[in-house]
This record gives C-alpha cells, structure tokens and sequence, in this order.
C-alpha cells in the first residue's frame, strides 16, 4: 500500500502521515534488511557507514533493478540519505527519522 493523499480527515496529523509512511517503506523484508544492514555497518559510524547500489546488489542477490526499486521507496521515506560521489550515489541510513520512528511508536503503546 503506497500513501497517495497527504491528509484525509481532520483526525490524521502530520506524526500520523510520517509514521505511514516509514511503515510502508519498512513493509517488506528486504527493505527492512537493507535498513538493517546499514545500521549495522561499522556501527554505524564513519565513512565506511556508507554503501552503493553495486554493494547491495551483490550482497543481497537480487538484480539491480530490483535494489534500486527498494531503495527508491526507502529514499522517499527518507529513511536513506544519498550522496553522489563519481558515477555511484553512496546510501546512508537516516538514524535522527529512525530514532524519531522508534520514540513515536513507543508512545503509541504507552498511550494505551
């Protein structure tokens, strides 16, 4: 499910349209690997942290489109940050979004 319209209903917020969004993005196993993986990459830090589309490809085994389709939704989620560097654009993952991901869903359970 993609998200197409911004907000619907006087009930949904701008919190609500982000948290969607980066739901959406995280709904495939593939993508929540990728997400992974550069979380884990060097811990997280330095400039071995980031990665390019040519990495992802031959570490996953899927062919290149097919990264790059997956990368795409999580940029658009901007759960990757990129950087051009020569021909490739190296990925980075967006900690601050992640971080602000993880506190909203954590007070989505203590509101109940």
């Amino acid at each position: 499910m993609r998200i197409r319209s911004k907000i619907s209903s006087k009930y949904i917020n701008e919190t609500d349209y982000w948290m969607a969004q980066i739901s959406d993005a995280l709904a495939h196993p593939v993508r929540v690997a990728l997400v992974r993986y550069l979380s884990e990459k060097n811990n997280g830090r330095g400039v071995d942290n980031v990665t390019c589309n040519k990495d992802l490809v031959d570490m996953f085994h899927y062919s290149q489109s097919t990264i790059s389709q997956h990368v795409k939704i999580l940029k658009e989620a901007r759960l990757f940050l990129t950087e051009q560097h020569d021909k490739f654009i190296h990925y980075e993952l967006n900690y601050m979004l992640l971080q602000k991901f993880a506190a909203a869903v954590g007070a989505l359970n203590g509101s109940q």
